[in-house]
């Protein structure tokens, strides 16, 4: 970093010859612009001796006055240490070996992610009023400068003449007056609660500044985009997604990906739309700014980052085909946001994450480009300027993208859906190719279209963003914002995008960080320790239905809370009949829970006899032929269960086939490719490769990684077999009405793939398991075997307690907890739709496993207490994955807002049915088992 610069344009050891900073060979101690020189002792500092600092205080008098410079003596090895590098470096005539001298590794630099400090964010990026508008073709002002450097007093605190003092100080009495007593206020709301339900939906809070600006998150703004339930700041960079956009610019900006490191003065080579990163994946590219017009340009501010985005969209059905505005709504939540202060403008110059080296507002070579944005924030015209970046995809989010601190919440999603308000508006119209299994925009960083079975208008998107943010002089630029862009269109705002860019990028992530949550974070009692893993960690939550404690847990708070505030009122038990006020009853919750556990021991009594296992909660008749003479006819010839045993692996992630044959290193014929792929280097190094690291099993499988474009998503793609779920264990029951009768022949096995998704516009404070769609603890006496019925029962139940919470808190204006108002508004909100994919796994036929499914042998016969026999017939049943349809099966993954579940339903059908003697004959017994897919 360069020196400040003196009033006359020198630097100060040019302006002050005697300011020059004293010889190597005399000890440093304070310079004359210190704080010990400024003491009125002026004496020098004590130098620093090997002591300890209390000690050192405690003599820093007395050393001070007796201590003299002294020069910096060589550094002296001790006799043993010099004997030792005499042997090294074979100086001695006793050393053995060849002297050591320093070769090149022919290796590259390594690179860490190191995350900044808030103070480092807050000088690069976080720009105030007076840096907006400040001018840069003036020195700034020297140390000492009163005149033009005095600090600006704080509000109320300025200097006013003695003629007017006295007023003043009275002035600004009962302004701390009335401070303290809405500080007073403030607590006492924040004690009760700031959040209350209205009459007319539109909740808001009171009196508190931090609840104030929760409530304007909420209302819409930037054409009806409502940011949910986020804090923002003061400065232009904490509410950029709520800045007005302007409507035309001369500017524009071209964002670039490209496949490795880009390298300046070089053609390098683009990524394509199918390219998918995983998590630790390195994004590298570049951005190219143009001026277009013939006039110079100025800009405030210029940010490069890498978001994640869930944004759900409510369509106008009123608007015409060429209507802009063709959305009632949108809500969007930002859970990830990253900068590169390399790429963004800033005074500091800080180094580019990943080696990219080049000299500061040279030309290009490849491109003619400008390398940098200039200093004094002006474009000039008809000029290009570039910028490089790099990002690297998190393996989890901050801490505070979840309030409620649930591990699967601070996790980042799959890209899933399509933004259809993208590049304005065009997203929507984008149409599945089948051929292909995707599809796009035919335009740079378009986002891709896959059947993932995503909510309609819902979305998850991943995106490099560059954005120009200015300050608006109202009177002179309001004509140039739309009106509906602004959040309240009757005030000015003080500054606006005025020209931005994004680039869709396709994110798939790992599930290394939910494995140990599985294996560690779900024990309910210390004899569960043993059933560690994914199945232990799926069949407890079922076994004691862990989301149904959480959300009688959530009422149980809610109504205690309701209950304080209603007793702060001091109100008699008639004022309550009076007001037609319905105090709720803790005690209904603790039943509940107690209902909760009877169910949990009953569920456990049910499956107990099979280890892990999860089976059909009523039996299934199973009809038989049986002939009468000539004719035949269809019987009841028993009842049947199956059970399944929850796998304790997963089912591996699965891309439409052009997706997954370039994500995953395969070539034409479908074998993993040992190319060496080209590792670029630094600028003036040859080009170097790191370490071989193994992918495959096999030797030939080995190529360079490097550590600067990393590729985790082709060891997604290419997990180990001991990953994946490979088969399922089956155990199938048949209890025959008639001691003679034997099981009938199993005709087929099929296994499907159950998608669960769910969507809210508020936080969730819970974390949704299987338990939620397929057991309803207040219903213990009716077996459903149905599992949308169970799972329409159980979210209209849950919907109509959380309605008449909410009414009984508008009816009586009580305020609650802000915890308390994000879950009654996030279950009032909450949606459920679930989708069954067949033809995804390879169906199990008699014709194709005739002795897995009908042998003899395969049957074992018992004998029930009521003298009747039952068969039991244990399977393992292969999965051979085929997809016939491209679906597109994204990794489990739960967020605040949106989330999905997915389950195996395994189907077996016996013969005897399809006559039409018998409708209800289908001799088809099935069950949903809960997996992870990653």
């Amino acid at each position: 970093m360069s020196p400040n610069p003196s009033p006359n344009g020198k630097n100060a050891t040019e302006a002050n010859p005697n300011d020059l900073p004293p010889p190597y060979n005399v000890s440093v101690n304070s310079s004359s612009d210190s704080f010990f020189s400024r003491s009125k002792s002026n004496k020098t500092a004590p130098p620093i001796t090997k002591v300890s600092s209390s000690s050192l205080l405690r003599d820093s008098s007395s050393s001070s006055s007796s201590t003299r410079s002294k020069r910096n003596v060589p550094y002296r090895p001790a006799p043993e240490q010099q004997r030792h590098i005499d042997l090294m470096t074979g100086n001695s005539s006793d050393s053995p070996i060849a002297p050591l001298s320093s070769v090149s590794s022919n290796t590259q630099t390594e690179y860490f992610d190191v995350l900044p400090s808030f103070q480092m964010f807050q000088s690069i990026l976080k720009r105030d009023d007076a840096q907006f508008s400040e001018d840069l073709q003036t020195l700034p002002p020297v140390y000492g400068d009163t005149t033009n450097s005095s600090p600006t007093p704080p509000g109320g605190l300025s200097p006013t003449t003695s003629a007017t003092q006295g007023n003043s100080i009275d002035t600004i009495i009962n302004d701390v007056s009335s401070r303290l007593e809405e500080y007073q206020l403030e607590r006492e709301h924040e004690e009760r609660g700031d959040y209350l339900f209205e009459d007319d939906d539109s909740e808001h809070t009171h009196t508190s500044s931090d609840a104030e600006s929760d409530h304007a998150d909420e209302h819409t703004h930037n054409e009806n985009v409502a940011v949910t339930m986020d804090r923002y700041g003061h400065s232009p960079l904490d509410n950029i997604d709520r800045l007005p956009k302007l409507t035309n610019s001369p500017i524009d900006i071209a964002i670039y990906v490209t496949k490795s490191v880009p390298q300046p003065h070089h053609k390098n080579e683009l990524e394509t739309r199918l390219k998918e990163y995983t998590s630790g994946d390195m994004v590298n590219g570049y951005i190219i700014i143009t001026n277009n017009s013939n006039k110079p340009v100025d800009f405030g501010l210029f940010t490069v980052s890498l978001e994640g985005t869930i944004k759900a969209t409510e369509r106008n059905t009123h608007a015409e085909a060429n209507e802009a505005h063709k959305y009632n709504k949108i809500l969007m939540k930002k859970f990830l946001k990253m900068y590169d202060f390399n790429a963004s403008y800033g005074y500091t110059d800080v180094p580019n994450s990943a080696g990219i080296e080049y000299e500061a507002f040279s030309i290009d070579a490849s491109d003619g480009c400008v390398i940098g944005l200039p200093n004094e924030r002006v474009l000039k015209p008809s000029t290009k300027y570039k910028k490089f970046f790099t990002f690297r995809f998190p393996n989890r989010l901050l801490d505070n993208s979840c309030i409620h601190s649930i591990l699967p919440h601070i996790l980042p999603p799959p890209s899933m859906g399509v933004d259809s308000t993208c590049f304005y508006n065009r997203g929507q119209s984008i149409q599945m190719n089948k051929a292909l299994g995707y599809g796009f925009l035919n335009i740079r960083g378009t986002p891709l279209l896959t059947k993932d079975y995503s909510f309609e208008d819902v979305s998850v998107s991943y995106t490099i963003e560059a954005k120009f943010i200015d300050r608006i002089d109202g009177k002179e630029q309001h004509n140039e914002l739309s009106e509906r862009e602004i959040n309240d269109p009757n005030s000015e705002a003080d500054y606006a995008i005025s020209k931005s860019s994004q680039y869709f990028l396709r994110f798939i992530p790992d599930l290394k960080e939910q494995f140990q949550y599985y294996n560690t974070s779900f024990h309910y009692t210390p004899e569960s320790y043993e059933n560690s893993g994914i199945d232990g960690k799926l069949f407890l939550d079922y076994l004691h239905l862990s989301t149904w404690r959480f959300v009688n847990l959530q009422n149980y708070q809610l109504e205690k809370e309701i209950n304080d505030r209603l007793a702060r009122q001091d109100l008699t038990q008639e004022e309550i009949k009076n007001k037609n006020l319905m105090s709720i009853n803790s005690e209904t919750t603790s039943s509940h829970m107690e209902m909760l556990l009877t169910r949990s021991q009953s569920i456990e009594e049910q499956i107990s006899s099979k280890e892990r296992m999860i089976g059909t909660k009523i039996p299934v008749d199973v009809y038989g032929k049986k002939k009468k003479m000539i004719l035949s006819s269809l019987i009841k010839i028993g009842e049947s269960k199956i059970y399944v045993k929850v796998p304790d692996k997963v089912i591996p992630y699965t891309a439409p086939k052009l997706l997954q044959k370039y994500n995953s290193g395969t070539n034409e014929e479908g074998t993993r490719s040992n190319t060496l792929s080209p590792v670029t280097s630094s600028p003036g190094l040859a080009p170097v490769t790191s370490a071989l690291t193994p992918i495959g099993s096999r030797s030939d499988d080995l190529r360079p990684i490097s550590s600067t474009s990393s590729n985790h998503i082709v060891d997604l793609y290419n997990r180990d077999d001991n990953e994946l779920i490979q088969s399922l264990d089956v155990c199938i029951e048949f209890d025959s009405l008639d001691n003679s009768t034997k099981p009938p022949h199993i005709s087929h096995i099929d296994t499907n793939v159950v998608f669960w998704s769910y969507y809210t516009e508020y936080p969730l404070p819970i974390e949704l398991g299987y338990d939620f769609f397929y057991s309803n603890p207040e219903e213990a006496e009716r077996n459903i075997n149905d599992s949308v019925t169970i799972t329409r029962n159980n979210l209209q139940g849950l919907k109509d307690r959380v309605n008449n919470y909410i009414n009984f808190l508008k009816t009586n204006s009580v305020y609650v907890s802000k915890n308390s108002y994000l879950y009654l508004k996030a279950i009032k909100h909450l949606g459920v739709k679930k989708d069954t994919i067949k033809d995804y796994y390879k169906a199990v036929t008699e014709k194709t496993h005739p002795t897995l499914l009908n042998s003899e042998a395969g049957w074992k016969v018992s004998q029930l207490g009521n003298q009747k026999f039952r068969w039991t017939k244990n399977l393992k049943i292969p999965l051979t994955a085929i997809n016939k349809n491209n679906v597109n099966l994204l990794p489990s993954y739960q967020s605040c807002l949106v989330g999905r579940l997915y389950c195996l339903q395994v189907v077996v059908k016996f013969k005897g049915s399809g006559s039409e003697a018998n409708e209800f004959a289908d001799n088809m017994v099935s069950v949903d088992i809960p997996i992870l897919v990653g």
